[in-house]
Order: structure tokens, then sequence, then C-alpha cells
């Protein structure tokens, strides 16, 4: 099978827990829809168009913490629009009837304190049926050509990405290192030393185009980058020459 692998990077990320608001508070890993989205934007299709082109029923992707976890919180400005606070326009000076606090000061901001990643980075390994997106794919990220910015997230978050390899790689099943995000169904032993450290979230995997999350899957993996020693099923061998491995997320 061939498959691309891209390394997608920035300062921050933040991709929220769909059940958090008022404190928004982000997954510890790329979420494949986000990944779907990059991708989407780097080849420049919109926000209808990428759903159904890069429907999982046409694509297959995986996800790799290439640093660790590190998790800050953020105080942010954002407008204050409650209560209509906004919407009251003195027409006399074209300016808007704020209102005022219970001290007595005009009501401009409100801060939210949000959870970011820190130094995210993020290796994808992304395969499609359709052999010509694939060319297409892969030149745009051998020239770093994009038509849309990649974020990870939220627009405040740009991500930088670089290609790493393109090419042929063979299924495997047996021991071996993961180095990608699995499923339970991925792996039918684990061989966990002392102090290793694994952590499941459930992310979302697909958007349609109306936004709605249709796909999620439970993802277990090291919080710190290390691969878990595993025996792994439908795994696909790494082309590092070792005893490596990645898995797609269904």
């Amino acid at each position: 099978m061939r498959v691309i692998a891209f390394k997608i990077w920035g300062d921050y990320a933040h991709f929220r827990r769909q059940y958090t608001t008022s404190s928004p508070l982000t997954y510890s890993i790329m979420p494949l829809s986000v990944a779907r989205g990059i991708i989407g934007g780097i080849m420049g299709y919109s926000r209808k168009e990428y759903p159904d082109i890069l429907h999982p029923n046409k694509t297959k992707l995986g996800i790799r913490l290439l640093k660790p976890v590190k998790k800050i919180r953020i105080g942010i400005n954002l407008l204050d629009t409650k209560d209509g606070g906004w919407v009251n326009l003195d027409t006399s000076t074209m300016k808007p009837s704020l209102k005022k606090d219970g001290s007595g000061n005009f009501r401009l901001h409100t801060q939210v304190r949000v959870e970011f990643l820190k130094d995210p980075t993020f290796e994808v390994f992304f395969n499609h049926i359709d052999k010509d997106l694939m060319d297409e794919f892969s030149q745009k990220l051998k020239e770093h050509r994009t038509v849309y910015t990649p974020y990870l997230g939220i627009t405040e978050c740009i991500g930088n990405f670089a290609l790493l390899w393109d090419m042929e790689v063979e299924p495997y099943e047996g021991e071996a290192n993961i180095l990608s995000a699995f499923t339970k169904d991925s792996v039918e032993k684990l061989y966990l030393k002392e102090h290793v450290s694994l952590l499941k979230e459930s992310i979302p995997t697909f958007l349609n185009a109306d936004r709605i999350r249709e796909k999620s899957s439970d993802v277990i993996f090291n919080p710190y980058a290390e691969p878990t020693s595993a025996y792994v099923k439908g795994a696909f061998l790494y082309p590092t020459g070792q005893n490596d491995a990645f898995v797609f997320i269904d």
C-alpha cells in the first residue's frame, strides 16, 4: 500500500473537546477530523468538498505523536456580547452603547482561560484510493505549497508542514513497536514495562459537510511520544528497517 507521511507542527494547538464550553479543554492528540481538514486545506478543497473527497470510505489515516504532550492555559480576551451589549448603536456618534458592569465600568471584554498544547508535533499517515490525488498531494508537500493556510485546531494556531516520506509499505502482524496511536482492535497483546504511560481518548475522526460528527474512535497512545511494544494486527511496517509499525484509525 502506498502511504504518504508528513509532519505538522506549530507553537500552539487547540483541538477543543466538544463537551467543554466556558473553559475549553483540548484533546492531547490531533483528531483525524482535523487531519482531514489540513489535507483538504493544502489541496484547496472547500469545507463542503473535502468531507466527501476525504471520506473514510476512500481514505485511511493514522496519527503519531513526535513530541511529548505539554499543556498550558492562557487567558484569552473575547468581546463581551452577552445581553446585547454591542447591539444598540448611538446614531449621533456612530458608537455602540456599551453596558456597564457592577463597578460602573464599560463592559468591553470577557476573559476565558483556554487550554492549549505547547509545541505540538505530529506525523500523519495518509492513503487515498485516488492515485492522482496522492500524486498531487505529495508534490504540494515536496514544494511546501498550499492553497489554504494550515492551522492546528483554531486559526490562531498556524501550523507548518513537511513531507517525511512517500512509499509503498508492507502489512504486518506480529510483535512490533507501535509508533502511532492505535485502537484496542489493533493489538492482541501489550508488553508494558515499568513506568510506561498510556492514554486513551475518544477523538472525532470524521465530520460531515454540515460539521456534524459522524465517527469517533477510542485511541491509545503514549503521551511521552515513545513507542508501545505489542503484538499487532492490521498494522504496516514503518520504513526504518527496524521492528517499527503504525496503524490506521477507523
